[in-house]
């Protein structure tokens, strides 16, 4: 059964930020103009964790006119619950206090730090057990560490300031399942009693991964966030085109039976994922146009696609088609439109709506049409005509990843 359930905790006091927490609860405080949570949610729900749940205690109506809030702008098949507690129960008792409302597997957040990188790869690592997220620094002073194995397996917690330096440390990500909570109730911790529980167990095993890392914990970073987060998050794009690049085009695809997958399809869309490029797709579905299938066809064939490349670790951030075609034969979709390949619409409309690089960002498409598009929307484009998609992009990937580094070094 596919994880889809994000996890975030909420409730710490956050008195290292003085008066800024006062208020307002430290994952709601604002970063680059909009609270920090935002941040967390939206890095969930693009990776396909739909199911978002909260848990609040400190200044908890907060976090519920937050949540009200939320609900009216979370895309369509998403929703958001909060659990609260009614006194402070730690991180561990926090997650158990929400038991009725946890999924059986499900991964979880610190609330107040960002680790960028693919989640997806997180849950697989876990495979059928629980796992942490890790990641290198030479100084563990403020942060748990970890012993680990060759093979991944978490042999032992080392507390804050006790590691050795340079440290593997808690990185704030963890895959759980609802019954790693069996046994344990009332007040505890997650890092001081249900990881050792786990490592004891042999039921741990940990990644390490090499993205930007924030923790907003201290006056120090969260000032540092303001400016590091937005530009973080400002980065290149993949656009692919569909029929002909992601899927064989057999004539008017409107159905998922009818799909036939390009190979090496889901591994280079997470490659791209892995590389943290944003990854779009942008189709004409003249389809709707002619009367083949419908628009309600088009958003079904999509959202199944999305969840077959999910299962095998790859996502699609967002999607864009056209209905319409001069020559259609449906009235209300006979017209020329800006969104039809060769115009530049719908690259244009998501560089809008997304913190897009457009100097590194690139689009795959097979016909000449894609490539006009990808020109006057200023990006690169590059033609496939068929194979192995992966063998096709990835080199381009790297080739523009190492521009890319070279220019921030």
């Amino acid at each position: 059964m596919a994880t889809t359930q994000c996890v975030i905790l909420l409730g710490g006091l956050g008195t290292r930020l003085g008066e800024l927490t006062r208020e307002t609860p430290k994952p709601l405080l604002g970063v680059g103009g909009k609270p920090f949570i935002d941040v967390l949610i939206r890095e969930a729900v693009r990776r396909g964790f739909t199911n978002i749940l909260l848990l609040a205690g400190f200044k908890a109506d907060v976090v519920a006119d937050y949540v009200d809030e939320l609900r009216t702008r979370l895309p369509s098949g998403c929703k958001v619950e909060i659990s609260v507690e009614d006194e402070p129960l730690g991180t561990g008792g926090a997650l158990a206090h929400a038991g009725d409302l946890l999924d059986d597997r499900f991964i979880l957040l610190n609330g107040d730090t960002w680790f960028d990188f693919n989640w997806l790869d997180l849950v697989e690592t876990a495979g059928d057990g629980a796992a942490i997220a890790v990641r290198e620094v030479p100084l563990a002073d403020r942060y748990e560490s970890l012993e680990i194995a060759p093979d991944g397996q978490v042999t032992a917690i080392v507390p804050r300031g006790q590691g050795a330096r340079p440290a593997a440390i808690n990185g704030g990500v963890y895959v759980l399942r609802r019954t790693d909570l069996d046994g344990f109730s009332g007040k505890f911790s997650i890092e001081n009693d249900l990881l050792p529980e786990l490592v004891v167990r042999g039921e741990l095993r940990a990644a390490r991964y090499a993205g930007f890392f924030l923790d907003i914990g201290i006056p120090e970073t969260f000032a540092a966030a303001q400016q590091s987060i937005p530009a973080q998050q400002r980065r290149p794009a993949l656009f692919l085109d569909r029929d002909g690049v992601i899927n064989h085009d057999d004539d008017y695809v409107g159905s998922f039976d009818r799909v036939r997958w390009i190979d090496g399809v889901a591994t280079a869309i997470r490659r791209a994922n892995d590389l943290g490029y944003y990854v779009f797709v942008v189709t004409n579905q003249a389809g709707v146009a002619r009367g083949f299938y419908t628009e309600a066809d088009v958003l079904n064939l999509h959202n199944a696609m999305a969840a077959a490349l999910r299962a095998q670790g790859a996502t699609i951030d967002d999607w864009r088609y056209c209905p319409f075609h001069p020559d259609g034969n449906v009235d209300c979709y006979r017209a020329a439109h800006p969104w039809r390949k060769p115009n530049p619409g719908m690259l244009l409309d998501l560089m809008q709506g997304w913190p897009v690089d457009p100097a590194g960002s690139l689009l795959v498409g097979d016909q000449p049409t894609d490539l006009a598009a990808a020109q006057a929307a200023g990006i690169a484009a590059f033609h496939f005509t068929g194979g192995n998609l992966e063998h096709f992009l990835v080199p381009h990937l790297d080739r523009l990843n190492d521009a890319n580094l070279a220019e921030t070094a």
